[in-house]
């Protein structure tokens, strides 16, 4: 019960003017294969990453964490669509998950730092102690130690460094 392929459809993109659609990744790229229960994604700033991890999860109908919309200077019609133009293939059926972008998380360890001012222990669901007090590595670990050993797809969206 794992993921085991992406495929681009980039025949069917709507358009090669616009983000995400204009990245040359996803042009470029056919599809993915996951052979291994562990996959990484590595490379520069702005090539496409956390988009993709993104349109995955959309697809795979996996919550997706995230913030209230918020209004922007020039709307890009296109910005959440590249979901419609992936294919994904599982090993048996598929599985629940979680998307969290990594500016979420730290907002989800803070709103936790304050359900435990209430009820200290709130966080025995999240590896007993404040994550807060964490490195962003640790934080996230102790989280999906502790919330996710059953199985599913989760996918972590690290922050990007200069």
């Amino acid at each position: 019960m794992h993921l085991t392929a992406v495929a681009i459809n980039a025949e069917d993109f709507p358009t090669r003017e616009c983000y995400p659609f204009d990245l040359p990744v996803f042009n470029a790229t056919g599809s993915l294969e996951f052979k291994t229960p562990v996959t990484f994604f590595v490379g520069e700033n702005g090539t496409g990453k956390s988009t993709l991890l993104k349109a995955i999860a959309h697809k795979c109908k996996i919550h997706i964490w995230k913030d209230p919309e918020r209004r922007q200077f020039r709307y890009n019609r296109y910005a959440e669509e590249l979901y419609r133009h992936i294919t994904v293939a599982w090993a048996g059926e598929p599985v629940p998950g979680s998307f969290f972008a990594s500016e979420i998380f730290q907002d989800f360890a803070h709103i936790l730092d304050e359900w435990a001012v209430a009820d200290p222990g709130m966080l025995k669901y999240f590896g007993g102690e404040s994550l807060v007090t964490k490195s962003h590595g640790q934080c996230n670990m102790s989280y999906f130690r502790t919330r996710y050993q059953i199985k599913g797809l989760y996918l972590l969206d690290e922050p990007e460094t200069a």
